[in-house]
């Protein structure tokens, strides 16, 4: 199976060689936080606004971290901000 990367397909996996066998996940590149006014968030990074329609989320149910993320944007209160797909 393959991934996209920046926009391309590639059919390249990942490199287990060079981990001993473990994945390990590359640096997230979305370091801004999604807050009530835009503030920034507890990390200091700019922030943008929880605005209806602006957010979705498409998730797979047998995902644990797309089931992850339906939690936290259950808990967060955030089901009116952020559609999701399935």
């Amino acid at each position: 199976m393959g991934l996209l990367i920046d926009g391309e397909w590639h059919d390249t996996w990942y490199d287990t060689k060079s981990t001993g066998g473990s994945f390990e996940r590359a640096e997230a590149k979305f370091r801004n936080w999604i807050t009530a006014d835009g503030a920034p968030g507890p990390s200091g990074k700019g922030g943008f606004p929880a605005e209806c329609g602006r957010y979705h989320l498409y998730v797979g149910y047998a995902c644990p971290w797309a089931h992850r993320t339906l939690i936290f944007r259950a808990l967060k209160g955030l089901t009116e901000y952020i559609s999701v797909s399935v």
